[in-house]
C-alpha cells in the first residue's frame, strides 16, 4: 500500500531518506501529458488545463462539446489503465472530512487563480508566464505546508497492486502514444480535406486530448493521492520526490514547442481551430494568489488536484466521488461575487 512507504536502499542515513522513488515511471507519464498538451495546441490553438477546460462545464459554457468530449476522455482513460495497468487505480482510503475541504478548496482555488497543476504548472510555466510562475510556486508551498502539518503522508493511504517494471512502462505508453498520434493524424487529414466538418474534428481531437492526458496522470503516479501525499509531506522526515519528474516530463516536450514554435509565430495557425489562443495576461494580484493558496492546501489535504481525480471516477471505491462534488461546489463558489471579494479583494 502507498500508505506504507519504502525508504531506498541506503537512504536511511541520509538527513531526509527518499521512500517509493519511481523517477523513470513519472518521467515516461509526463511525456505523455506534454504530449496531450503540445497537441491541443497544435491542433486546436488552446492551452490545455483540465479546471479550465473542465471547470468550464460546472460554470455555464454546457454547449461547448468539446469540453464534454475532453472530460469523457479523461473518464475513459481511468477505464483503460483499470484494465491494462490496474496499479493506477487502486482504492484509496481518505477521511471524508479530507475529501470535502480538499475538493472545496482546489475548485475554489483553481477558479480564482484560473487554473491547475496542467494549465499552470506544465501549459503556463513552458511559456514562461509570470503569473503561472507565481502561481506554482505558491500552490506548492501551500501544499507543502498543509500536508506536512496535517501529516496527510500517514492519513492517506491507497491499496495497489505492485509497480511494474520501467521496461514494461515504456513499452504501454509506446503503444498509447502510437495509437493516439495515428489517430490524430487520420483526424486532422479528414478536417483539412473537409470530409470531417471542423467542429466535430474538435470534438474528436477533444476526446483523445482527454485519453491521452488521463493515460500520463495514471503512468506518472499523480492519480494515488498516497503518492502526492508522499510527495508534499515532510513531517515524518522522508520524502518522495518522483512527481517531480512529471513536471519535468511534461514541460520537457511542452516548453521547446510554445517557446521555438507558437511564441514567435513560426506556426503561422493551428491545424484545425482558428488561431492560437495564448493567454497575455502578466498581472500577478491577490486574487492569483488567493487562488494558489487555497489550490495548494486542498491538494495537500486530500492528495488530489483535477485531473487525477476525474481519471479516477472509473474506479468506484476509489476516493474522488465526494472529492469531485466539492470541487465543483468550490468551482460554483467562485462564481459568487462575494465570496470572491472576501477571500481576495477582487
Amino acid at each position: 500500500a502507498d500508505g506504507s512507504p519504502k525508504p531506498l536502499h541506503g537512504s536511511t542515513a541520509s538527513a531526509m531518506p527518499i521512500v517509493d522513488f519511481a523517477p523513470w515511471h513519472a518521467a515516461v507519464g509526463g511525456a505523455l501529458l506534454g504530449t496531450a498538451t503540445v497537441m491541443r495546441m497544435w491542433l486546436h490553438g488552446q492551452v490545455l488545463g483540465v479546471s479550465g477546460v473542465c471547470g468550464g462545464i460546472v460554470r455555464g459554457k454546457l454547449a461547448e462539446l468539446p469540453r464534454w468530449a475532453f472530460t469523457a476522455g479523461l473518464v475513459t482513460a481511468g477505464f483503460g489503465l483499470k484494465a491494462v495497468y490496474p496499479t493506477a487505480m487502486g482504492d484509496a482510503t481518505i477521511a471524508p472530512w479530507r475529501e470535502v475541504l480538499g475538493g472545496l478548496a482546489v475548485g475554489l482555488g483553481a477558479s480564482l487563480g484560473n487554473g491547475c497543476t496542467s494549465g499552470h504548472g506544465i501549459s503556463g510555466n513552458a511559456r514562461l508566464s509570470p503569473r503561472s510562475m507565481a502561481y506554482t510556486i505558491t500552490f506548492m508551498a501551500a501544499g507543502f505546508a498543509t500536508a506536512s502539518a496535517l501529516h496527510s503522508a500517514a492519513a492517506i493511504s491507497v491499496t495497489r497492486v505492485s509497480e511494474p517494471a520501467i521496461e514494461l512502462v515504456v513499452q504501454l505508453a509506446a503503444q498509447v502514444l502510437i495509437a493516439h498520434l495515428c489517430a490524430y493524424t487520420s483526424i486532422v487529414a479528414l478536417a483539412r480535406t473537409a470530409v470531417l466538418p471542423a467542429q466535430l474534428a474538435m470534438v474528436a481531437t477533444s476526446f483523445l486530448d482527454g485519453t491521452l492526458f488521463g493515460a500520463g496522470l495514471g503512468l506518472s503516479g499523480m492519480t494515488s493521492p498516497a503518492r502526492v501525499a508522499q510527495f508534499l509531506d515532510v513531517s515524518a522526515g522522508s520524502w518522495n520526490p518522483t512527481l517531480m519528474f512529471v513536471m519535468a516530463g511534461g514541460l520537457g516536450l511542452v516548453a521547446p514547442f510554445m517557446l521555438a514554435l507558437v511564441l514567435p509565430q513560426r506556426l503561422s495557425r493551428p491545424l484545425i481551430g482558428a488561431k492560437f489562443e495564448v493567454p497575455t495576461n502578466k498581472t500577478i494580484d491577490r486574487k492569483l494568489i488567493a487562488g494558489g493558496l487555497l489550490f495548494g492546501a486542498g491538494w495537500g489535504i486530500g492528495g488530489m488536484c483535477p485531473g487525477p481525480a476525474i481519471v479516477s471516477l472509473a474506479n468506484p471505491t476509489s476516493a474522488p466521488l465526494v472529492w469531485c462534488a466539492a470541487m465543483v461546489a468550490g468551482m460554483r463558489l467562485a462564481d459568487v461575487k462575494a465570496v470572491s471579494k472576501a477571500i481576495a479583494g477582487a
